[in-house]
């Protein structure tokens, strides 16, 4: 009997072993977010299924929980033999949440965008760039790549498509520039994100030039 169930069992291992191998066959391409070095150290990350949630809330009460033990979610997305493993997180879910200034912050939905100003979705690509080479130049836009976040809305069902649509236009301009950039994905529910009063956005400038 004991053999029998040794048998079933090493024929169940050798299955899912070939069934692996065949699934990374199949893949052509892989890509990691923010970029390979963030994934090196794996008690800094912890792997979700999108599945496993009933709506984005949920999700983001789901990595607001990892926060609390300074821990980013993984996301493993495969489409079209490519693989996207993100490492994503939250703006809240911290005794102390971040100091983020707005014009590091680019917010997309499903089909606009917000900087200082909204945007259609199919400006993906020029606002995206101009936030990636603007090294504090223009005040409306990022500080510099580093300090860049994307912060994404959608229902729970649009992520993955999200998610594949900024990694891929993220990867063009990534080919199309000399530095080496990185994604830096947020899921955040949604915020109205409203111009700063003058007062505000002149200390703001104080303290960049301070």
């Amino acid at each position: 009997m004991q053999k029998r169930i040794n048998l079933i069992f090493s024929v169940f291992l050798l299955f899912n072993l070939a069934s692996c191998k065949t699934h990374r066959k199949d893949l052509e391409k892989e890509f990691y977010y923010p970029n390979p070095s963030d994934f090196s150290l794996s008690k800094n990350y912890q792997y979700i299924d999108l599945d496993g949630f009933n709506d984005f809330s949920q999700l983001v009460d789901s990595l607001e929980n990892l926060n609390y033990d300074e821990k980013r979610a993984y996301l493993k997305i495969d489409s079209n033999k490519k693989r996207y493993n993100v490492l994503v997180s939250t703006t809240f879910g911290k005794c102390y949440p971040i100091f983020i200034k707005l014009k590091n912050i680019l917010s997309i939905s499903k089909d606009s965008l917000r900087k200082e100003k909204n945007y259609p979705i199919k400006n993906l690509k020029s606002v995206l760039k101009k936030d990636f080479s603007n090294f504090g130049k223009d005040y409306d836009y990022s500080d510099s790549p580093e300090k860049l976040i994307i912060s994404l809305t959608c229902e729970i069902d649009e992520l993955e498509n999200l998610i594949i649509k900024v990694s891929e236009v993220f990867n063009e301009i990534q080919q199309e520039s000399s530095d080496s950039l990185k994604l830096n994905i947020f899921v955040n529910r949604r915020i109205e994100i409203l111009p700063p009063p003058p007062i505000i956005k002149d200390l703001e400038r104080f303290i960049d030039n301070n």
